[in-house]
């Protein structure tokens, strides 16, 4: 019985060095048999048997050792600190993103690391003046040979229409009216007068005004600016029977030709010179602002009506949705309008084209209104183009600026 009992503690005693001898366990094993330690302590507790070894790794934090037992203490190893965040990972917070990595920070250019010398001014050419921008038109348009269509602020001799040449011979003097089309139609283009298409109807609306006499019809187109005022010209100077061929692209060139065809008729009306290579605007004279409100306020028209809502609208940079017929405020008008937006009215009218499908009563009050408020306006004018009857100046208009509202 007793080497039965020794050999069964023996297996005991070498199980229990296998395990100190094993290299992940560092803490001491506090073996004992229950059975001869509670005999030589006279009963106290001793550490159970149970209680093997405790890692020494960060996965586990502590346990409970058999002489802190012993000792009646609950001491607890403390736990190991977390690792630091690797370089470079992103931590979140609730109001920004903070970068650990100083070369992902984002660059802050008021740190120490900023240049110490001042920036450099820039070597890029400023943007070029909206006065030197403007450009005029040095004659009324005139089209190519063997076309005859040309634009109509004065009256033309029968020598300079026949030789299509701009006609010296009649001055141009400030309109009572200034009718602007969309573009010659082809048969305009051949004869050479505006509105001469037998289907238009313009001429006869302008009668049914009483804006001309009953008798005037297309034949009459050259006379029109000496007797009684009246000028043509158009947003386009190309022929062409369907004005909704022409794209947006296309209207904006036609816009700005536009523009300097009409400061070319404002710069002649007031009887100035045309300075400028090819007709382009300077901008030496401080004043020359103020010189050019002054022109077009003397030497505008009193009336520019449109013959068509569309060229009107595409005047605009965001075309707008509706336009309506008839006088148009003047605080409306499209940017950049050459003329005085105080002294000059902008009318809208219905289109004369027969395709324009509408009433004979839309057509035709407008015209009607347009042709009573002509009744109230004094042609030629007595002060000889300046509306506050100043004396009318000739001297040379070295510069010419755009006028913008």
């Amino acid at each position: 019985m007793t080497s039965a009992r020794f050999a069964l503690k023996k297996r005991s005693t070498d199980r229990m060095r296998s395990v100190d001898s094993h290299p992940r366990f560092s803490a001491p094993i506090v073996r004992a048999n229950t059975r001869h330690s509670s005999r030589a302590s006279g009963g106290m507790l001793a550490a159970s048997s149970l209680e093997r070894f405790r890692f020494a790794g960060a996965r586990v934090g502590g346990v409970v050792t058999a002489a802190a037992t012993r000792g009646g203490a609950d001491e607890l190893a403390s736990p190991r600190p977390r690792a630091a965040p690797r370089s470079g990972t992103k931590k979140h917070r609730d109001d920004d993103d903070v970068f650990d990595d100083a070369r992902k920070r984002p660059r802050d250019v008021t740190t120490a690391d900023a240049p110490s010398t001042p920036p450099q001014p820039s070597t890029k050419p400023p943007p070029p003046s909206p006065l030197s921008q403007a450009s005029v038109a040095r004659t009324p348009f005139i089209a190519p040979s063997p076309a005859r269509w040309r634009e109509r602020y004065a009256p033309t001799c029968e020598a300079c229409e026949r030789d299509r040449k701009h006609c010296a011979h009649h001055a141009e003097v400030p309109l009572k009216l200034l009718i602007i089309g969309h573009n010659p139609s082809d048969h305009s283009w051949e004869s050479g007068y505006s509105y001469s298409n037998p289907s238009n109807n313009m001429w006869k609306l302008l009668v049914r005004g009483e804006i001309i006499p009953s008798a005037w019809t297309s034949d009459d187109c050259p006379r029109l600016a000496g007797e009684l005022g009246i000028g043509f010209t158009d947003a386009g100077t190309e022929p062409g029977n369907d004005a909704n061929a022409y794209g947006r692209a296309v209207m904006k060139e036609w816009r700005e030709d536009l523009y300097a065809r009409l400061r070319g008729h404002l710069c002649r009306a007031s009887g100035r010179a045309i300075g400028g290579e090819e007709g382009d605007v300077a901008d030496e004279i401080d004043d020359a602002a103020k010189t050019w409100r002054a022109t077009a306020a003397a030497f505008g028209p009193s009336v520019v009506a449109f013959a068509g809502k569309r060229q009107y609208a595409q005047l605009f940079d965001t075309i707008p949705k509706r336009v309506e017929v008839g006088k148009q405020p003047p605080g409306s008008l499209p940017p950049r309008w050459p003329f005085c937006e105080d002294a000059t009215e902008v009318w809208v009218l219905p289109s004369s084209s027969g395709r324009a499908a509408m009433t004979r009563e839309a057509r035709e009050t407008p015209y009607l209104e347009l042709g009573a408020r002509l009744a109230e306006v004094e042609w030629p004018r007595r002060d000889g183009g300046f509306r506050g009857g100043a004396e009318r100046r000739r001297e040379p208009m070295k510069v010419l600026l755009r006028y913008d509202r």
